[in-house]
């Protein structure tokens, strides 16, 4: 209940606060109201504003020095930051990231690198970034971005000791094996697209790492991505909870009945769900051959693309049955509601299959 005083004002639930804020979080102009409407919206409104900022060559001074005045009121909302660098001169990151370390008053847990076209990330910025890990538990290195060789990269993720989820989509000149280097971060969320995925699913692979985290995707996988995430299923898995997987044929080089052949779940005991999305789409053939290799029973959660045509009947039994006792949801990617209703009708009397 809100509670008034004699001056006028009101007083609401901080619950309530939070509450209508949380529910506007992606709308910076209805936020910036929010933070108009009296001091105790402030803090919660600042939280969504300011909690990522985007950082280049353009705005990198003004920022420190916003930061670094006594009357600046928005570093503590900040948790992440996503850079972006353009081809040319990155010197200017050296210099923004020592000043930004001198300041006690702002905390990076999320880090973002981007980059025009194909930006290769100079010796420079190389070595300026490790200043900033210190306290990063999540780290993307986006599309556009390049390195000179993946060693590089390598050590350069390796000073991220308190790195919790990565997701990687940048690309490598050179791509050479990382000697001497050693990862010991809690890794526990990998997202991976090719052409990165396998250079760093063997370095994490080789290090330990990949079979402890508990959600791994992998998108645009290509032939010769096929070989570790083999090797990675193959071995008895009881910390993979979360499992995607998006390829397409053509792009990939290897046909559904490879695929469905090296992606291998039967060693996944805790899996909970499983997403797998493929372009063309898996016949109903090939998708129970998929599943049917499932030994986890407590799977909640499957997202597919199956064709719905003559076969779909097998897809509806195993989904239904007692081999997925814990199966809540069931959604057909790319195909109609009405559809998956007409051929799925066990799974949809069980109330197991979700609209798409």
């Amino acid at each position: 209940m809100a509670h008034f005083n004699l001056t006028g004002r009101s007083s609401f639930p901080a619950e309530l606060v939070d509450s209508i804020i949380d529910h506007n979080h992606s709308d910076p102009a209805t936020l910036m109201i929010c933070s108009l409407v009296s001091r105790q919206w402030i803090a919660s409104s600042r939280y969504h504003l300011f909690s990522t900022v985007a950082i280049s060559h353009d705005n990198a001074r003004e920022f420190v020095q916003l930061l670094s005045s006594p009357l600046c009121t928005v570093s503590t909302a900040i948790q992440g930051m996503d850079v972006h660098f353009v081809p040319g001169s990155q010197r200017w990151f050296g210099e923004f990231a020592r000043r930004l370390i001198l300041l006690n008053n702002v905390t990076i847990v999320s880090l973002g690198i981007s980059g025009s076209g194909n930006t290769v990330i100079r010796e420079e910025v190389q070595i300026a970034l490790p200043t900033l890990s210190v306290r990063t538990k999540v780290l993307n290195v986006g599309p556009g971005v390049v390195f000179g060789t993946f060693s590089e990269f390598a050590r350069l993720l390796c000073t991220f000791h308190a790195l919790q989820s990565l997701s990687c989509s940048c690309t490598f000149q050179i791509k050479d094996r990382a000697q001497g280097v050693h990862f010991n971060s809690p890794l526990s969320q990998v997202y991976l697209v090719t052409p990165a995925i396998k250079l760093v699913s063997e370095l994490l692979l080789s290090q330990g790492v990949l079979p402890t985290i508990a959600s791994l995707s992998m998108s645009h996988l290509v032939q010769d991505d096929y070989p570790t995430l083999s090797t990675f299923l193959a071995t008895p898995n009881e910390n993979l909870h979360s499992l995607a997987i998006r390829m397409d044929s053509s792009f990939s080089g290897t046909t559904l009945d490879s695929f469905t052949e090296d992606v291998k779940l039967t060693q996944l005991k805790v899996l909970l769900k499983l997403s797998i999305e493929t372009d063309p789409k898996l016949s109903p053939e090939q998708a129970f051959r998929l599943l049917a290799r499932i030994t986890s029973s407590s799977l909640k959660t499957v997202e597919i693309t199956v064709a719905l045509e003559q076969g779909a009947a097998r897809v509806d039994m195993l989904l239904s049955g007692d081999q997925f006792p814990s199966l809540k949801e069931l959604k057909i990617l790319g195909s109609s509601w009405a559809d998956a209703r007409q051929f799925l009708p066990r799974c949809n009397a069980n109330n197991i299959l979700k609209e798409y």
